[in-house]
């Protein structure tokens, strides 16, 4: 691969050779700024495997092939992979279910009659970068909605100059960033107790929980913690990785919520019967 180019996975799915051929020409045309290795499927069964065992970054479908049709092919694909860029190629005749599949999820479309490298290239990319789009607005309300929990809230800020108290990251702002940093380690290995069955790292929550409450911290700078991580993450991470952070790790953020609350609940009696405080 040339020294600075992207190189994205393509997969194929295409059983006519000669239009197999003919697109993978048109995608090594040379002094271009992103690369394609093509993987080829000739059925439905064989991108299912692929898709299953590879990482893809776009999928160009042909919706005839030996082993499916039409709008089948698209909706099998994102059941495997719902947030798959697909371009489908289609024939004179096929537009209405060109259209079909866009509905269905597809991103976009190309007459294979009419395809050239530079609109080929171009519906490749735009269909990764309407998908990232529509991800980047749906990650931005999920934190829209977590922002509007945080301490930033109008009532948030009422309570504290009532009760003479700030949030913690107001209060103490290096404690803060240390906290969200653990935090951010915390939410990563809940996630791959999720993904891999392992066990919950529950001494590090509970850990943290405690640290919280001895701060004086509210459920509202657990919120402050959770969106620094998951902000971060969707800075430095890829799409897919940042949209599992934030949708998964709503069950951390509910978890911690709980053992805060039981922290206030029982936690100075725990604290006096093991000890402390006397």
């Amino acid at each position: 691969m040339t020294a600075g180019l992207e190189r994205r996975i393509l997969l194929l799915v295409e059983d006519n050779p000669a239009d197999a051929e003919l697109v993978s020409e048109m995608l090594d045309t040379g002094h271009q700024p992103i690369e394609y290795d093509i993987l080829r499927a000739q059925r439905l069964a064989d991108a299912e495997e692929l898709l299953n065992n590879k990482e893809i970054d776009v999928v160009l479908l042909d919706l005839r092939l030996p082993d499916a049709a039409g709008l089948q092919c698209v909706k099998t694909l994102l059941d495997i992979s719902p947030e798959l860029p697909i371009v489908v190629l289609t024939g004179m005749d096929d537009e209405d279910l060109a259209l079909a599949c866009i509905d269905a999820g597809a991103q976009d479309y190309l007459n294979k009659e009419e395809m050239k490298p530079l609109l080929l290239r171009r519906a490749i990319g735009y269909a990764i970068t309407r998908l990232r789009e529509a991800q980047l607005r749906d990650l931005r309300a999920l934190l829209g909605g977590y922002r509007s929990l945080s301490s930033d809230g109008t009532a948030t800020a009422i309570t504290a100059i009532t009760a003479g108290l700030g949030s913690v990251r107001d209060r103490n702002p290096d404690t803060f960033t240390k906290m969200a940093q653990q935090y951010l380690q915390l939410l990563t290995a809940y996630l791959e107790q999720l993904g891999y069955r392992k066990e919950k790292p529950r001494d590090f929550m509970a850990g943290l929980v405690t640290y919280l409450g001895d701060l004086g911290a509210g459920p509202r700078d657990l919120i402050d913690l959770h969106i620094t991580a998951l902000e971060y993450v969707v800075r430095v991470e890829g799409m897919e990785r940042a949209r599992a952070f934030v949708i998964e790790g709503r069950l951390l953020a509910l978890e911690m919520m709980g053992l805060l609350v039981d922290y206030y609940r029982v936690g100075s009696r725990r604290r006096f019967i093991a000890g402390e405080g006397r």
